[in-house]
C-alpha cells in the first residue's frame, strides 16, 4: 500500500542537515528517542526538518562521511522535505545492517525514500516524537509524494523504452566492418602490395590489373 492509499503517515522531526541528507538519499536512518506506535510498523513516515540548525551534524557529516551539507541558509526548516516507508525499527546497538549514521538510542530505518519536489511548511509539536500532520498540510504531502512517486514511473518508464530501443537497434560497424573491404563476390579484397589499389583473389573474379604494369 502507498502513501497515498492512506497508510499509517507519522512525522517525526529531525535536524534540518540530517533531512536533507534523507531527502538526497545520503542516508536512510533517523535516530530518534523513543519507538513509534505499533500502529506505524509497515506505514510511512514524513520526515521534517527541524526548527533549529546543528552545525556540529554538518560537520560531522563532512569530516567522517564525506559528505558536504549545503549552507544553513539554503536548508529548509519547520518542513516535510521527504517521505520513506518505515522497514525496520531498530534498539542501539542492534542493527538490521551496519552504518554510520546510526547512533540511536532508536533507528527508524527507510525504505522507498522519496523526496518533494518542494518542502511542504508543517508545525511542529515539539512535546512528541511522532505526531500527525494537520489535514491541510498531510492532502499537501500525499499530493507531492504522489506526483513524484508518478514523475519516477515516467523516468523509468522512458528509461526502459529507450533501453528497449537501443537493444533492437543494429549494431554499429565494428572496426574490422569499416577497415575491411569486400567485393562484390562477398570475399575480403587485400592491397595490391605494388599499387596498393584494392583487389580480389577469387579467381572467379576479373583478375586485378596494376597500374603499375601497364606500359606504354
Amino acid at each position: 500500500m502507498t502513501c497515498s492509499g492512506r497508510a499509517p503517515l507519522l512525522a517525526v522531526a529531525v535536524p534540518p542537515e540530517w533531512a536533507w541528507a534523507v531527502a538526497v538519499r545520503n542516508t536512510a536512518v533517523l535516530n530518534v528517542a523513543a519507538p513509534p506506535p505499533d500502529a506505524a510498523r509497515g506505514g510511512y513516515v514524513a520526515v521534517c526538518a527541524g526548527a533549529e540548525h546543528e552545525s556540529a551534524i554538518a560537520e560531522w557529516m563532512e569530516d567522517w562521511c564525506g559528505v558536504g551539507v549545503p549552507p544553513a541558509a539554503e536548508l529548509p526548516t519547520c518542513a516535510v522535505v521527504a517521505v520513506g516507508r518505515l522497514e525496520v525499527v531498530s534498539t542501539y546497538p542492534d542493527s538490521p545492517r551496519a552504518s554510520p549514521w546510526y547512533a540511536g538510542p532508536v533507528g527508524l530505518w527507510l525504505a522507498d525514500v522519496v523526496p518533494l519536489p518542494e518542502p511542504v511548511a508543517c508545525p511542529l509539536d515539539s512535546a512528541s516524537t511522532y505526531w500527525t500532520l494537520p489535514e491541510d498540510v498531510l492532502a499537501a504531502v500525499r499530493a507531492a509524494y504522489s506526483a513524484e512517486r508518478q514523475a519516477d514511473a515516467a523516468r523509468l518508464q522512458d528509461y526502459e523504452e529507450r533501453a528497449a530501443r537501443a537493444l533492437r537497434a543494429a549494431a554499429p560497424p565494428g572496426l574490422r566492418e569499416r577497415v575491411l573491404r569486400k567485393c562484390n563476390c562477398g570475399r575480403a579484397m587485400t592491397p595490391c602490395p605494388a599499387c596498393r589499389a584494392w583487389r580480389c583473389l577469387n579467381p572467379a573474379c576479373p583478375p586485378h590489373t596494376c597500374v603499375q604494369e601497364v606500359r606504354p
